[in-house]
């Protein structure tokens, strides 16, 4: 008998595509860097649906999984993930997962890609394993981002990150804009001191520094020395801390 999982990351998709599966056992590679917020979400889940996600942490060995986050590795391989070298995604992602399915064989992985992004440039997994079946369950129903919003609506299972998650749920992720590293910085200082401790370790033998956000095209330490182009409380004023009546969006109108 074939099993089917869902390959759970925490966004919008993914969690719709659990939501559509309700037999499907959701499945989440937890790299060990993962926003506070990601893992609130997986937990919330799992307290509305009644439907345990599956966690998988760590780094494949000679066919064994070890106990090891990407902050580890990084740590010991003095070198960090990076436009050239995403190794991160393939390590703490793919390679633990296909490990945990090689167990649970024959199987089907459902992966939510949706029906309005270009087949191009998502492919999804290209993992070939006798008895693993791969599908797109949103792209076969036509699914787009609306339809996937309105799902998660519907459970109370929207994920609403903050605006340093845009690029996910990873904090040193090397995709992130520097508007998103400027926001951590004001907005979450202390998860900014433990990926600056992290970026000043990984050095070449001349002291170079290898820097964790390339987009931003600085250090976290520079970054950080930059001054702030906005009074913080109008640019991330939370919802409703206004006269205004209604959520405020802040700087922008202040409705």
């Amino acid at each position: 008998m074939t099993t089917q999982f869902v390959a759970f990351s925490g966004g919008i998709d993914s969690t719709a595509l659990a939501l559509m599966l309700p037999d499907a056992t959701p499945v989440f590679t937890d790299t060990g860097d993962e926003f506070d917020e990601l893992l609130a979400h997986v937990e919330k889940f799992e307290r509305v649906t009644g439907r345990a996600i599956v966690r998988i942490q760590g780094r494949v060995v000679d066919e064994q999984l070890i106990p090891q986050t990407l902050p580890e590795y990084v740590q010991e391989a003095k070198f960090l993930p990076n436009h050239g070298a995403r190794f991160c995604t393939r390590m703490f992602k793919i390679e633990p997962m296909n490990w945990w399915l090689k167990q649970r064989l024959p199987a089907e992985l459902c992966i939510g890609l949706r029906a309005d992004e270009p087949a191009d440039e998502r492919v999804g997994n290209l993992t070939q394993l006798d008895g693993l079946g791969i599908r797109y369950p949103l792209r076969e129903a036509g699914w787009t981002r609306t339809d996937c919003i309105r799902m998660c609506l519907t459970h109370d299972l929207l994920p609403r990150n903050p605006v340093y998650m845009a690029r996910g749920g990873c904090k040193g992720c090397f995709y992130k804009r520097k508007a998103e590293v400027k926001a951590m910085v004001q907005l979450v200082p202390h998860v900014v001191d433990e990926l600056q401790a992290r970026e000043e370790a990984v050095q070449d033998e001349r002291g170079r520094y290898f820097h964790m956000f390339p987009n931003a095209g600085a250090s976290i330490a520079d970054i950080r020395a930059q001054p702030a182009l906005f009074d913080l409380s109008e640019v991330y004023r939370a919802a409703g801390d206004s006269s205004d009546k209604g959520e405020a969006c802040g700087l922008f109108c202040h409705r």
